[in-house]
Protein backbone atom coordinates (compact mmCIF):
# COMPACT_ATOMS: atom_id res chain seq x y z
CA UNK A 1 0.00 0.00 0.00
CA UNK A 2 1.35 3.38 -0.98
CA UNK A 3 1.62 6.24 1.47
CA UNK A 4 -1.11 8.08 -0.40
CA UNK A 5 -3.47 5.09 -0.25
CA UNK A 6 -2.78 4.76 3.48
CA UNK A 7 -3.72 8.35 4.14
CA UNK A 8 -6.94 7.99 2.19
CA UNK A 9 -7.85 4.85 4.15
CA UNK A 10 -7.16 6.51 7.50
CA UNK A 11 -9.22 9.54 6.57
CA UNK A 12 -12.18 7.36 5.59
CA UNK A 13 -11.97 5.40 8.82
CA UNK A 14 -12.00 8.59 10.94
CA UNK A 15 -15.02 9.94 9.03
CA UNK A 16 -16.87 6.67 9.56
CA UNK A 17 -16.08 6.76 13.29
CA UNK A 18 -17.36 10.33 13.60
CA UNK A 19 -20.60 9.36 11.86
CA UNK A 20 -21.11 6.33 14.11
CA UNK A 21 -20.49 8.37 17.27
CA UNK A 22 -22.89 11.07 16.11
CA UNK A 23 -25.68 8.56 15.55
CA UNK A 24 -25.03 6.48 18.66
CA UNK A 25 -24.75 8.96 21.52
CA UNK A 26 -22.01 11.53 21.42
CA UNK A 27 -24.28 13.89 19.48
CA UNK A 28 -27.50 12.66 21.18
CA UNK A 29 -29.48 15.79 20.22
CA UNK A 30 -30.07 14.07 16.92
CA UNK A 31 -32.22 11.38 18.57
CA UNK A 32 -33.52 13.01 21.81
CA UNK A 33 -35.34 16.31 22.28
CA UNK A 34 -36.14 17.62 25.78
CA UNK A 35 -38.19 20.60 27.08
CA UNK A 36 -38.50 21.04 30.84
CA UNK A 37 -41.46 23.00 32.31
CA UNK A 38 -40.23 24.43 35.61
CA UNK A 39 -43.23 26.69 36.37
CA UNK A 40 -46.57 24.83 36.61
CA UNK A 41 -49.08 26.48 38.99
CA UNK A 42 -52.80 26.49 39.70
CA UNK A 43 -54.96 28.36 42.20
CA UNK A 44 -58.42 27.90 43.71
CA UNK A 45 -60.91 30.73 43.75
CA UNK A 46 -61.89 32.58 46.92
CA UNK A 47 -65.11 31.54 48.64
CA UNK A 48 -67.70 32.92 51.02
CA UNK A 49 -68.34 30.92 54.21
CA UNK A 50 -71.23 31.81 56.51
CA UNK A 51 -71.04 31.35 60.28
CA UNK A 52 -73.90 32.06 62.67
CA UNK A 53 -73.46 32.40 66.42
CA UNK A 54 -75.99 32.76 69.21
CA UNK A 55 -74.66 32.65 72.74
CA UNK A 56 -72.27 29.70 73.00
CA UNK A 57 -73.68 27.95 69.93
CA UNK A 58 -72.03 28.24 66.52
CA UNK A 59 -72.96 26.77 63.14
CA UNK A 60 -70.98 27.19 59.90
CA UNK A 61 -71.86 26.53 56.27
CA UNK A 62 -68.51 24.72 55.91
CA UNK A 63 -69.72 22.11 58.41
CA UNK A 64 -70.74 20.49 55.11
CA UNK A 65 -67.39 21.00 53.33
CA UNK A 66 -68.30 19.51 49.96
CA UNK A 67 -71.40 21.69 49.48
CA UNK A 68 -70.93 24.67 51.84
CA UNK A 69 -74.64 24.19 52.63
CA UNK A 70 -75.31 23.03 56.18
CA UNK A 71 -78.35 22.66 58.44
CA UNK A 72 -78.25 24.09 61.96
CA UNK A 73 -80.85 22.77 64.40
CA UNK A 74 -79.16 24.09 67.53
CA UNK A 75 -79.97 27.80 67.12
CA UNK A 76 -83.73 28.30 67.54
CA UNK A 77 -84.41 31.80 66.28
CA UNK A 78 -88.02 31.75 67.46
CA UNK A 79 -86.93 31.17 71.04
CA UNK A 80 -88.18 27.66 71.61
CA UNK A 81 -91.07 26.24 73.61
CA UNK A 82 -89.61 26.07 77.13
CA UNK A 83 -91.46 29.23 78.13
CA UNK A 84 -94.73 29.46 76.17
CA UNK A 85 -95.87 32.97 75.25
CA UNK A 86 -98.80 34.51 77.09
CA UNK A 87 -100.87 37.35 75.58
CA UNK A 88 -98.87 40.58 75.56
CA UNK A 89 -95.44 38.93 75.84
CA UNK A 90 -92.55 38.38 73.43
CA UNK A 91 -89.13 36.76 73.20
CA UNK A 92 -86.09 37.80 71.13
CA UNK A 93 -83.06 35.90 69.82
CA UNK A 94 -79.98 37.70 68.49
CA UNK A 95 -77.81 35.87 65.98
CA UNK A 96 -74.47 37.18 64.71
CA UNK A 97 -73.38 36.17 61.21
CA UNK A 98 -69.80 36.35 59.95
CA UNK A 99 -68.27 35.93 56.50
CA UNK A 100 -65.43 33.51 57.30
CA UNK A 101 -64.40 33.12 53.67
CA UNK A 102 -61.65 34.99 51.84
CA UNK A 103 -64.08 36.47 49.28
CA UNK A 104 -66.28 39.52 49.74
CA UNK A 105 -70.02 38.88 49.46
CA UNK A 106 -72.48 40.87 47.38
CA UNK A 107 -75.77 39.87 49.03
CA UNK A 108 -77.20 38.30 52.19
CA UNK A 109 -80.63 36.72 51.91
CA UNK A 110 -83.32 35.30 54.17
CA UNK A 111 -85.81 32.84 52.71
CA UNK A 112 -88.56 31.75 55.13
CA UNK A 113 -89.88 28.23 54.66
CA UNK A 114 -93.43 27.00 55.11
CA UNK A 115 -95.00 27.68 58.50
CA UNK A 116 -96.65 24.71 60.19
CA UNK A 117 -98.44 24.21 63.50
CA UNK A 118 -99.56 21.57 65.96
CA UNK A 119 -102.46 21.04 66.37
CA UNK A 120 -103.45 21.81 62.81
CA UNK A 121 -105.69 24.78 62.20
CA UNK A 122 -109.37 23.97 62.61
CA UNK A 123 -108.78 20.78 64.56
CA UNK A 124 -109.95 20.07 68.12
CA UNK A 125 -112.74 21.52 70.20
CA UNK A 126 -112.81 24.45 70.16
CA UNK A 127 -111.15 24.58 66.74
CA UNK A 128 -107.52 25.78 66.84
CA UNK A 129 -106.79 29.10 65.17
CA UNK A 130 -104.52 29.25 62.13
CA UNK A 131 -101.65 30.89 63.99
CA UNK A 132 -99.44 30.85 60.86
CA UNK A 133 -101.70 33.33 59.09
CA UNK A 134 -104.11 34.92 61.58
CA UNK A 135 -101.67 37.38 63.14
CA UNK A 136 -102.30 35.91 66.59
CA UNK A 137 -98.54 35.21 66.59
CA UNK A 138 -96.19 37.81 65.11
CA UNK A 139 -92.58 37.62 63.96
CA UNK A 140 -90.28 40.61 63.46
CA UNK A 141 -86.77 40.35 61.96
CA UNK A 142 -84.15 43.01 61.33
CA UNK A 143 -80.38 42.94 60.74
CA UNK A 144 -77.51 45.43 60.97
CA UNK A 145 -73.71 45.58 60.73
CA UNK A 146 -71.62 44.60 63.73
CA UNK A 147 -71.68 41.99 66.47
CA UNK A 148 -74.29 43.69 68.67
CA UNK A 149 -77.83 44.77 67.87
CA UNK A 150 -78.96 48.40 67.76
CA UNK A 151 -82.33 48.93 66.09
CA UNK A 152 -81.50 52.41 64.78
CA UNK A 153 -78.84 50.99 62.45
CA UNK A 154 -80.97 48.25 60.86
CA UNK A 155 -80.76 47.56 57.14
CA UNK A 156 -83.89 48.73 55.37
CA UNK A 157 -83.79 46.08 52.63
CA UNK A 158 -83.88 43.07 54.98
CA UNK A 159 -86.51 43.83 57.59
CA UNK A 160 -89.77 42.09 58.48
CA UNK A 161 -92.18 44.20 60.50
CA UNK A 162 -94.10 42.42 63.24
CA UNK A 163 -96.72 40.32 61.46
CA UNK A 164 -97.73 36.72 60.90
CA UNK A 165 -94.71 34.43 60.28
CA UNK A 166 -93.07 35.70 57.04
CA UNK A 167 -93.36 34.13 53.62
CA UNK A 168 -91.42 36.54 51.36
CA UNK A 169 -87.69 36.23 50.61
CA UNK A 170 -85.72 39.41 51.32
CA UNK A 171 -82.17 40.32 50.32
CA UNK A 172 -79.65 42.81 51.64
CA UNK A 173 -77.23 44.17 49.04
CA UNK A 174 -73.73 44.88 50.36
CA UNK A 175 -73.04 48.51 51.23
CA UNK A 176 -69.70 49.92 52.29
CA UNK A 177 -68.12 46.50 52.75
CA UNK A 178 -70.61 45.30 55.35
CA UNK A 179 -70.53 41.77 53.85
CA UNK A 180 -66.79 41.66 53.14
CA UNK A 181 -64.53 38.80 54.18
CA UNK A 182 -64.24 38.93 57.96
CA UNK A 183 -67.26 41.20 58.42
CA UNK A 184 -69.99 40.45 60.98
CA UNK A 185 -73.63 41.50 61.20
CA UNK A 186 -76.38 40.76 63.70
CA UNK A 187 -80.03 39.86 63.23
CA UNK A 188 -82.70 40.02 65.91
CA UNK A 189 -85.74 37.75 65.64
CA UNK A 190 -88.68 38.64 67.90
CA UNK A 191 -91.75 36.47 68.31
CA UNK A 192 -94.75 37.89 70.15
CA UNK A 193 -98.27 37.00 71.16
CA UNK A 194 -100.28 40.23 71.05
CA UNK A 195 -102.45 41.08 74.00
CA UNK A 196 -105.51 40.84 71.73
CA UNK A 197 -104.67 37.35 70.43
CA UNK A 198 -107.64 35.01 70.11
CA UNK A 199 -108.04 32.41 72.84
CA UNK A 200 -108.28 29.91 70.00
CA UNK A 201 -104.50 30.37 69.58
CA UNK A 202 -103.93 28.66 72.95
CA UNK A 203 -101.85 25.48 73.13
CA UNK A 204 -100.42 25.83 69.59
CA UNK A 205 -96.78 25.12 68.65
CA UNK A 206 -95.53 26.84 65.50
CA UNK A 207 -92.52 25.72 63.46
CA UNK A 208 -90.87 27.43 60.48
CA UNK A 209 -87.49 26.85 58.80
CA UNK A 210 -85.38 29.88 57.88
CA UNK A 211 -82.63 29.75 55.25
CA UNK A 212 -79.86 32.37 55.25
CA UNK A 213 -77.73 32.67 52.11
CA UNK A 214 -74.52 34.62 51.55
CA UNK A 215 -73.63 35.18 47.88
CA UNK A 216 -70.22 36.14 46.48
Amino acid sequence: MSRRQGLLWASGAIAALVLVLGVNGTFSSWTTAVVGNSQNTVATTQAVILRETSGAVTCTSSDAPTTNVSTCATINKYGGTATPLTPGTSQSVDVTFTNLGSANASTFQLAPGACSQTPTAGSGTPAAANVCTSGDLTVAISCLPGSTYAAASAWTDLVYAAAAPPTATKTHTATGGDLNAGASWTCRVTTALPAAASVLAQGVTVSQPLTWTLVK
